[in-house]
């Protein structure tokens, strides 16, 4: 039960950062950085027991939706300097999420096989992300 609270715990911070870029549109996407800093520290140090691969997969999950929220609904998109300041901190988003789970995971009683496979799995997942989107 704690760990759906905790999910969606982590998925309601996210809501409420594009709700902020759809009134607020500046507001939202300079904001991304800091909620899925917030959203990946909620799962990490929410989900103790669950598995590293998984908290990889909703780490990246949590990204991808706030991206996702802030190109639908945020002001931004009509420019190449909006898509570049979207990108840009999207990017620096991933970069302290993935920083996150590596500092949150590293004790963890996971072999260090599968630490390592989720550790490359968020990589990948931003990699295929940025090619479709």
């Amino acid at each position: 039960m704690i760990q759906v609270v905790t999910v969606a715990l982590a998925a309601l911070v996210i809501v409420i950062n594009g709700f902020i870029g759809h009134y607020y549109p500046t507001s939202g996407i300079l904001g991304m950085p800091i909620m899925i800093g917030i959203s990946s520290l909620i799962l990490v140090l929410g989900l103790r027991r669950a598995a590293t691969i998984w908290k990889s997969c909703l780490v990246l999950f949590c990204a991808i939706l706030n991206d996702f929220l802030i190109r639908t609904y945020s002001g931004g998109i009509h420019d190449s300097k909006g898509e570049a300041l979207i990108s840009s901190y999207l990017f620096y988003g991933l970069i302290a999420g993935y920083l996150i789970l590596i500092l949150g995971t590293f004790n963890s009683k996971d072999r260090l096989s599968r630490k390592l496979i989720a550790y490359a799995l968020f990589p990948l997942g931003v990699f295929i992300y940025w090619q479709i989107r």
